[in-house]
């Protein structure tokens, strides 16, 4: 491991960018059930039926920049 903190920040960063690659590419977590599919299926249509995209991430930092 000590060898790995020498190496030069070019290949540390190639090294974490396979890492992360390698654990992107494997399945980690559980399976949705039926249950949690049918859940987010329910609150996707409903917010599509509502129209209403609420607020841009824009919007949102400047209400929370007002509150702070």
């Amino acid at each position: 491991m000590k060898d790995l903190l020498t190496l030069p920040l070019a290949q540390r960063l190639e090294l974490v960018q396979t890492l992360w690659d390698s654990i992107a590419a494997e399945r980690i977590g559980t399976e949705l059930t039926a249950a949690d599919r049918q859940l987010i299926d329910q609150r996707l249509e409903s917010f599509l039926a509502d129209g209403d995209p609420g607020l841009d991430a824009d919007q949102v930092l400047d209400t929370l920049g007002q509150t702070l």
